[in-house]
This record gives C-alpha cells, structure tokens and sequence, in this order.
C-alpha cells in the first residue's frame, strides 16, 4: 500500500523537476544543444540529471578567467553535451584554458633534457619584442636575428655560437629558435652548462641517472647555455665539453652555445696552465667546426 507521504514526496519531486525543465529550456546553451541537434524539448524528461550537470558546470566555466581560478577538481576540463545515435551523453573535455596548458604542455614534452625555468623553454620567438622591432636593432643584433630566423625556416648541421654581456639577449634569442624547432617535433636539450656538470657530479654518488651525457650527447637539437662561465677543470673541459662537442661534431648534431666569450677570449678562458693550450685549442676548432660566431652588443 502506497502512503501519503510518500505520494506528497514524489509530487513535490516532480513539480522540481518541471520547474528546473523550465528553466534549463531558457538557457541559450541549452537552447543551441537542441537546435543543432534537432531535439524535441520532451528529451529533457530522460536527461534531466545530464542537462542539469552540463548548465551547472557551464556557468561554473562562463565566469572563469584562468586556471589559477579554476574551482573544479578537474581543472581545466568542461563537460559537454553530446548526442550519439540516440543517446544524450555528458562527457569531459579541455576547456580554452585546458586546451592552452595542453598545448604547451606537448610542447615541453620535447624538451627531453633540460634544466632551465618553463618559462624560458616555452618562449615564443614571433613575438619577442626584439623581432617585433628589428628594424631599430643595432646591426650585430639584426645579424643575429637573420642567422635565428632563417635556421627556424631551413635548419642545417651547423648551429650558432651567440656571445656578448649580460642582458645581450643571446639566451633569450636561442630559446625562442629551440621552441620553434620543438614544434617541429623535434627533440631539444636545453641546458645552462655551469648548473649541469654541478649537476652530473653530484649524481655520481647518487646513482641519479637524469643527468647521464647520453641523452644529451644524441638529441637532435642541443643548447649549450653560458659555456665559459662553469667551474673549469681538466675534468669538466677534457672529459665533459670535449666529449660533447667531438660526439655531435662526428654525427653532424647541430649544436648551439652562448657564452659571454668569443671564440679567441674562450681559447684563453680553458687554457688552465701551462701546457693546456693544444686542449684549449681543439675545443675552439670544435666550436668553429659545430657553430657560426656571431657578437651581440
């Protein structure tokens, strides 16, 4: 035997479920699912739940401005509406925002040894203010720019050898060509030299393998960052930067180095004694050999 108050539970059920009916059906969104799918507003009656989760979750994502604003668990993810042979389904997808950090975060993926910020990895060269204004650049920096602009174009075996001061730009430049070859699909190595061999020493005694020289000897692409500035020793420059610049050099590699030095300034810059000047001077032919000297201001 039915009771009454289980009657008055489900009226009071089903008056809720035709006022929120009612309301979902003056949602523009909702409105459009219909229309593009040649629905009768009737379907509401099986998919009420669905549609009610899908118009919750839109507004939740119409008043976002970022993912850092993002309230859900599943940060930056949707959920969507979809009409399959028949059947209404809600399902997850990226939101613009999710799309974005999707997007660069395939990106990054090709970054397979590096041990500088995010940031510097993902930085843009087309919209780097030194392109946007390249017809005021001094002419060492137009020279730079044009040798970086048309390897992003044609890449070749050789690579580019960029030194000046500090606050020159020459990180920055090479950063934005190795992102552009990233989205080539290719595989980069991004490493600020002085960082790395502290790095690889210290996994030595570890037995971390992240900073093994294999990887970073056969990637595809590699950037040498602030070569001359690491703590030298035989064992850094013999054992490390020689073995790294003889490996790509005999397998065409193309390799890319920045440096506050010049070709003739590193020469004395690894000369550690009497003595060293044959090695010094295989590492400067090596560079020579792998890269195109070019001095920014």
């Amino acid at each position: 035997m039915i009771k009454i108050s289980d009657m008055i539970v489900k009226d009071d059920i089903e008056k809720l479920k035709k006022e929120s009916q009612y309301a979902l059906l003056k949602e523009q969104n909702i409105q459009a699912f219909l229309k593009q799918n040649h629905l009768d507003p009737s379907v509401m009656d099986d998919y009420w739940v669905e549609f009610l989760d899908y118009n919750d979750d839109f507004h939740v994502c119409q008043s976002c401005q970022s993912l850092n604003q993002c309230p859900k668990d599943t940060i930056g993810m949707q959920k969507i509406l979809k009409y399959y042979e028949g059947e209404i389904v809600l399902e997850l997808q990226s939101c613009p925002f999710g799309k974005e950090m999707e997007k660069k975060r395939k990106l990054l993926d090709h970054f397979v040894m590096s041990n500088v910020s995010e940031d510097l990895m993902l930085t843009d060269l087309s919209s780097l203010k030194i392109v946007e204004n390249a017809a005021k650049l001094s002419a060492n920096h137009q020279n730079a720019l044009g040798h970086i602009l048309k390897y992003s174009q044609t890449p070749t075996s050789q690579g580019l050898f960029l030194h000046g001061p500090m606050g020159s730009g020459k990180t920055t430049l090479l950063a934005g060509l190795m992102n552009s070859l990233a989205k080539k699909d290719k595989q980069i190595g991004f490493i600020h030299f002085p960082t790395y061999l502290i790095d690889l020493k210290a996994s030595f005694s570890s037995g971390d393998n992240e900073y093994a020289m294999d990887k970073l000897l056969k990637v595809d692409y590699l950037l040498l960052d602030e070569l001359g500035e690491e703590n030298i020793t035989a064992w850094s420059r013999d054992e490390i930067l020689l073995t790294i610049l003889s490996y790509r050099l005999l397998n065409h590699l193309p390799t890319f180095f920045t440096s506050m030095y010049g070709y003739n300034e590193l020469k004395k810059v690894y000369t550690l004694k009497k003595g060293d000047e044959i090695r010094a001077n295989t590492i400067i032919s090596k560079l020579k050999a792998l890269s195109i000297e070019i001095m920014l201001d």
